[in-house]
């Protein structure tokens, strides 16, 4: 097995089910999409943490029906691959190939966000998929005057633009978006 130095930055992309089979074999459960996705990137770094992982070297990884299946360097028997059950897998960050127009969650989530006009709404506190397209849950700030939770859509009408580096986001809302806050939280 060839061990590699943990980065400085992990992104969580799965966590291991149980062992499949007799040979060591590992029922993933993965949270790239598509789902295959988690078979692109040949060592995972596995932990119950990002805080404390070993790197396995992926020697194949596949579908099998609905179910994601791995083999990782070392691991030949049911007894080892059990004891990889409800490990996190973690990949490198710098890992991921993303396009100029693209983002990953972990990226977007804390970021703050204002309007257009200057108002800070708050500050994302997940990313959420609903098929059309993926909402920005954006948690109001503790000063807020109506504490609350706002439901994004991630869409060019209403994401004006995203800064990554300086951790924020500009939307527009159109008329009508009120409908997109929920207060109380």
């Amino acid at each position: 097995m060839r061990k590699k130095a943990t980065p400085d930055r992990l992104l969580e992309v799965g966590v291991i089910n149980g062992p499949h089979g007799l040979k060591g074999a590992l029922a993933i459960h993965s949270h790239t999409r598509p789902a295959i996705g988690i078979a692109g990137y040949s060592f995972w770094y596995l932990g119950e943490s990002s805080d404390s992982v070993t790197s396995y070297e992926v020697s194949r990884c596949w579908q099998h029906g609905r179910r994601i299946l791995a083999e990782l360097a070392d691991i030949t028997d049911r007894d080892a691959a059990k004891a990889l059950k409800g490990m996190h897998i973690f990949i490198a960050h710098d890992a991921v190939d993303v396009a100029d127009d693209e983002y990953l969650w972990e990226d977007l989530t804390g970021c703050s966000v204002l309007t257009d006009t200057g108002e800070l709404l708050g500050e994302v506190v997940a990313v959420q998929e609903y098929g059309a397209q993926d909402i920005l849950a954006v948690r109001t700030p503790p000063k807020a005057k109506t504490q609350g939770e706002w439901m994004l859509p991630f869409v060019d009408d209403v994401v004006v633009e995203v800064d990554t580096g300086s951790r924020c986001i500009t939307v527009h809302l159109p008329e009508g978006m009120d409908a997109c806050f929920t207060p109380g939280f």
